[in-house]
């Protein structure tokens, strides 16, 4: 089945809180007009706390799931998207429980 693409690869589910990562969201981000996709792409694969991101339709251009450490990391992480990255908006939801995955 892997010869065949059936099977494409493998995981590890790691616990984000063993690195000091408890604190999990969903953050919504908007780019301005003018932002390359793949520069924001480039920026984003660098960070650590992503552990999810996909360019989706709606409100927002992009939606992920970020590990962080508490709500200092994510204020901090926020903070460099809007300040590095050159995001035009974010929202962000605490994720309380995971319900599938």
């Amino acid at each position: 089945m892997e010869r065949r693409g059936v099977i494409r690869g493998y995981q590890v589910d790691v616990d984000p809180s063993a690195f000091g990562r408890g604190l999990r969201a969903v953050v919504d981000v908007g780019l301005p007009p003018a932002m390359s996709p793949d520069a924001f792409e480039t920026k984003l694969t660098a960070r650590p706390e992503v552990t999810f991101a996909a360019y989706v339709t709606g409100k927002a251009d992009y939606t992920m799931l970020v590990d962080c450490d508490g709500a200092v990391g994510l204020d901090a992480f926020i903070r460099w998207l809007k300040a590095e990255a050159g995001v035009a908006s974010t929202e962000s939801k605490l994720v309380l429980r995971g319900v599938s995955g």
